[in-house]
């Protein structure tokens, strides 16, 4: 993201505030700003193209504390910037949305985590089929936690389970699209 796209980003910015399902996430970061998620474990993901990339925070470091000593706001387009005021008592999910820095997720779905955190959800479902067989298949979307089931020929969605993460659903959308399935349009919500 470059400097005017990030700025955009954070006017914009909704707190990330659900359970990771993921092996981390995606983080906006600027330039200036990036020593401070390196001293709390962000890691550096170079883009395939070899230029550029984006820093990503485990999941599994999201509700440690922060270091006493780090400064609570660090958004370089914040000019409320108190350079006395610690993040002290905050964990690390916490201030990275206060700083604004969560894009989305990243990496693999946890698959354990994803069944936990759909379990009492309602789901958005899309059915698609395939406008030269009898194949068909039924999207169920929990966008709130980033997961979506998929399942082929009509299976029952507690069963023969795939499940992915958004992004990733979309792949598979874009790839069924090219195969001949079309979107059915009795599409509803399911629980």
């Amino acid at each position: 993201m470059n400097k005017r796209e990030l700025r955009k980003f954070r006017e914009n910015y909704t707190s990330f505030d659900q359970t990771p399902v993921t092996e981390g996430l995606k983080l906006a970061v600027h330039f200036d700003e990036k020593d401070y998620v390196k001293r709390i474990g962000a890691q550096w993901q170079p883009d395939p193209s070899g230029k550029g990339g984006y820093w990503w925070m485990p999941t599994n470091t999201m509700h440690r504390a922060m270091p006493d000593d780090m400064e609570e706001i660090v958004n370089i387009f914040d000019d409320k910037i108190d350079p006395d005021a610690t993040a002290d008592g905050l964990s690390r999910l916490e201030w990275l949305n206060r700083n604004q820095m969560v894009e989305g997720t990243h990496g693999n779905l946890d698959e354990g985590a994803a069944l936990a955190a759909i379990v009492d959800l309602d789901a958005v479902e899309f059915e698609v089929r395939n406008t030269s067989d009898d194949n068909y298949g039924h999207f169920y979307v929990f966008a709130d936690v980033n997961v979506v089931n998929w399942t082929a020929n009509g299976a029952n969605p507690n069963y023969n389970r795939q499940l992915m993460t958004v992004e990733q659903s979309r792949d598979m959308w874009n790839a069924l699209m090219e195969q001949g399935y079309r979107p059915v349009e009795n599409s509803r919500k399911s629980s």
